[in-house]
């Protein structure tokens, strides 16, 4: 089958990204734009329509609109992803050989751009729920004891990233954590990739979006959790603590020069239907319909895990004797596409458009795969190997640049990796370079590939002794 031929194949319900359901939830505006003669949108960086860095043109234009309705010093529209931007917000922060302070469960995205720049990074562990293996939203309490840990005196630590809320929509209050860091003078950078409608819905019993706390910079997801097309992002720049035009140079570094206007349109048109109020009130019903969906289905006995965020739908397979990486093919299999399968658990995404006949589709194939699945009673989370505060035994950025060799990773005991292990999705690294495969990691990373197809008889690059 072509590429092509895929992209229009039709399932009975793609529940993953991007939110807006293959089409059916995209602004109005930009639909419109679509149906136009294709390719009529693929213009280069005109002066009309400038960049997200140019001082003038529609996009200059946009983004300073959106400044003074959000009340921070600028906002950056990307074409790269959040993680595009994050990237740009990382190098933003940190020198080369300066530290930052990251959670355990950081995005792939800031390990890569920290091996290219050589900026080291320290982590600090999570608290985890062993009914899930799912990481539980950073509390102040946490922080303070990560703080205790750590010798400021010795490393330069330049800033921090807070993840919130998580891939799964796990959240909490960010603003006492940020009034600690800055105590540190520490700026944070805030990865909300998967929380940005939060900005829209302070009426909805939802967490608060770190845009409305003092954080220093906070990247948006668009088509993670608003409803725009995949690559698009926002970065919105807010404290003081990070100097303007170095974050400016870093996107100007990182970015393409040749932007998709088609793109860029998409960020401006996800961010503008949220503000007008008869589309917010249609997104403002669907997102009080997940609640009602979610509710329906524990009245059904159906296992679901809670979290903050009500567009996530996470199935509790573990609670049947099922693992979710088959789970998840099985319901591939029957039509419903769901977004991240892990060992205890099935996340779906609901996103934006209407899921009137979700219910009933969820709960016949649920029952068809309790019929038919084999069960186990040996499901279990396995214990994390992390120290609450660790850095790699060589920095990240030397062991990226290191002579290595690829070995089998049932040979990799007590080696030093060259290499970034990331299953994806979510896209949170299990090991990265310059970290040694002790042997709690070596039985961490040999007991997921239990279940997880890409972690099946691989091989690693360590560095030459």
């Amino acid at each position: 089958m072509r590429i092509s031929s895929f992209l229009t194949k039709k399932f009975l319900k793609s529940l993953f990204f991007p939110a807006h359901n293959r089409g059916a939830a995209l602004p109005k505006r930009l639909v419109k734009l679509l149906k136009n003669s294709p390719g009529i949108w693929d213009l280069p960086e005109l002066p009309e329509i400038g960049s997200p860095t140019s001082k003038s043109g529609l996009i200059a234009k946009s983004q300073r609109k959106l400044s003074e309705k959000f009340k921070v010093k600028e906002c950056f529209f990307g074409v790269n992803g959040a993680s595009g931007l994050i990237q740009s917000a990382v190098i933003a922060m940190a020198n080369p050989g300066d530290y930052i302070l990251v959670p355990r469960n950081i995005h792939v995205s800031v390990i890569k751009i920290c091996a290219s720049q050589n900026i080291n990074l320290i982590f600090f562990d999570l608290e985890y729920a062993i009914e899930t293996g799912h990481y539980r939203p950073i509390t102040e309490k946490w922080l303070k004891n990560v703080f205790n840990k750590i010798n400021f005196n010795k490393e330069k630590i330049v800033g921090i990233i807070l993840v919130s809320p998580t891939y799964h929509g796990y959240s909490i209050d960010l603003n006492p954590l940020i009034d600690l860091c800055h105590k540190k003078n520490l700026p944070v950078l805030v990865d909300e990739a998967h929380g940005s409608y939060f900005l829209f819905c302070e009426n909805l019993d939802l967490p608060k979006s770190s845009l409305l706390s003092n954080a220093d910079l906070v990247v948006h997801s668009l088509h993670k959790s608003l409803n725009g097309l995949t690559q698009t992002a926002v970065l919105w720049y807010k404290g003081d603590l990070v100097n303007e035009q170095k974050l400016i140079k870093s996107i100007n570094l990182l970015q393409t020069t040749s932007p998709s206007s088609l793109l860029l349109s998409s960020c401006e048109e996800s961010l503008n239907d949220w503000l007008n109020k008869k589309s917010l009130s249609r997104y403002q019903k669907r997102i009080l319909e997940a609640k009602s969906i979610y509710k329906k289905l524990l009245q059904k006995q159906i296992p679901l895990i809670e979290t903050q965020d009500p567009l996530k739908i996470i199935l509790n397979t573990s609670k049947v004797g099922i693992d979710g990486f088959t789970a998840d093919k099985f319901f591939y299999r029957n039509g419903l596409i769901a977004e991240l399968p892990e060992m205890m658990t099935l996340t779906f995404c609901l996103g934006f458009a209407n899921q009137r006949d979700f219910l009933n589709l969820f709960e016949k194939l649920w029952n068809k795969l309790l019929l038919n699945t084999k069960k186990s009673k040996s499901l279990e989370v396995f214990k994390s190997p992390f120290k609450l505060v660790q850095a790699p035994e060589i920095g990240i950025g030397i062991a990226w640049r290191s002579k290595t060799q690829s070995i089998p990773f049932s040979q990799s005991l007590n080696r030093i990796s060259g290499d970034i292990i990331c299953p994806y999705p979510p896209g949170i690294p299990l090991l990265v370079p310059g970290e040694k495969i002790d042997i709690d990691r070596f039985n961490w990373i040999n007991n997921q590939s239990l279940c997880n197809k890409d972690l099946v008889n691989f091989n690693i690059r360590v560095i030459l002794k």
